[in-house]
C-alpha cells in the first residue's frame, strides 16, 4: 500500500470528500488530487502530523505505512481498532457532545441492567 492508498483510505474510512481533508489539514483541493495520483508527491512531516492530531492515524503510518495505524490513545494494548476508532472521534468533540455519548452510554447500562433483572 503506497502513500496514495492510504490517503484514499483516510478520506474512505471517514467519509470524506477531497475538499472537506483539504479544508481541514489547510491544503488545496487540488493538491489532494495531486497527492491521491502520484506516489512520487510526499506529504511534509507537518502535514502528517497535522492527519494524526485530526483524524488519529499515525503519522508514520500515513508517510510510509509503519504500523500502528491508527495513533494510541489508550495504554491498554487489546483494544480493537474500532475501540481506537471511538476513541479517536471522542478526542475531537466538544463538552457538550461527550456529555451525549456519556448519556447514551449510560442509558445503554441501564437497559442492560433492566434486560438482566427480567431473566
Amino acid at each position: 500500500m503506497n502513500q496514495c492508498d492510504r490517503i484514499r483510505q483516510i478520506l474512505k474510512e471517514n467519509k470524506l470528500k477531497q475538499k472537506q481533508f483539504a479544508s481541514v489539514i489547510g491544503v488545496t483541493e487540488s493538491y489532494i488530487s495531486k497527492l491521491l495520483k502520484d506516489p512520487d508527491i510526499r506529504l511534509s512531516q507537518s502535514l502528517a502530523v497535522l492527519i494524526e492530531e485530526k483524524y488519529g492515524y499515525n503519522a508514520e503510518w500515513v508517510l510510509n505505512g509503519t504500523e500502528p495505524k491508527l495513533k494510541q490513545i489508550s495504554k491498554n494494548n487489546s483494544l480493537s481498532e474500532i475501540h481506537h476508532k471511538a476513541l479517536t472521534q471522542l478526542e475531537k468533540m466538544n463538552d457538550e457532545q461527550v456529555k451525549a455519548v456519556l448519556a447514551f452510554i449510560n442509558s445503554l447500562e441501564e437497559l442492560e441492567k433492566t434486560l438482566n433483572t427480567n431473566d
